[in-house]
């Protein structure tokens, strides 16, 4: 059995944002349960609302423990998305700045696991009640800014902008079906 450890925000914590507060999609509807629901794979879901990039040594020392602990063949890492709604104004490039300070801490604190990592870029958001066309057209840009990042750093990479996948009313979170399409191309990515 493949172990999968998933980092990342809403969208990997699986939140249906029709519920509010900490709801979320049922196991079988999110990316990762939809995963771990296969035999031959066991997924730690480690994503959290409202999760930005960590930037404090403790904060990634803390996901190196977690890691060590649990021991995955395979790590997924999609951020960003939370950085760029949190901004004036949104940049893309800035976000970039951000997570390859992240992943340079994060392989110094466990090299051994950095052929496991896989940087997944979020999906590109839409217009909606959370976002506005500067936010928008920067998400578009989460695939050339974090592919040359993950290359540096020698992990392997997906571009889920390249996706077609469906939002919610707020142009940020997956809608069901999206989750589905998500563990779908996750599985036949990398998996």
């Amino acid at each position: 059995m493949k172990r999968i450890f998933a980092f990342g925000d809403s969208n990997t914590y699986g939140f249906d944002p029709r519920m509010g507060g900490t709801g979320r999609y049922p196991k079988d509807i999110r990316w990762t349960g939809v995963i771990d629901q296969m035999h031959e794979y066991e997924v730690n879901n480690q994503g959290d609302n409202g999760l930005s990039i960590p930037v404090s040594d403790s904060a990634i020392a803390s996901l190196g423990r977690s890691i060590k602990e649990w021991s995955p063949d395979l790590i997924l890492i999609m951020l960003g998305s939370n950085d760029l709604l949190n901004m004036s104004p949104a940049s893309c490039e800035n976000v970039g700045t951000r997570m390859r300070q992240f992943l340079t801490a994060l392989c110094d604190c466990i090299p051994e696991y950095v052929h496991s990592m896989v940087l997944v870029s979020p999906p590109q958001m839409s217009l909606g009640d959370w976002t506005d066309p500067d936010i928008v057209g920067e998400s578009q840009k989460f695939g050339v800014v974090y592919e040359p990042i993950a290359s540096e750093k020698g992990l392997k990479y997906i571009n889920a902008c390249e996706w077609d996948l469906s939002l919610c009313f707020d142009g940020v979170h997956l809608t069901e079906e999206a989750h589905l399409r998500f563990a779908q191309k996750i599985i036949s990515s990398v998996l």
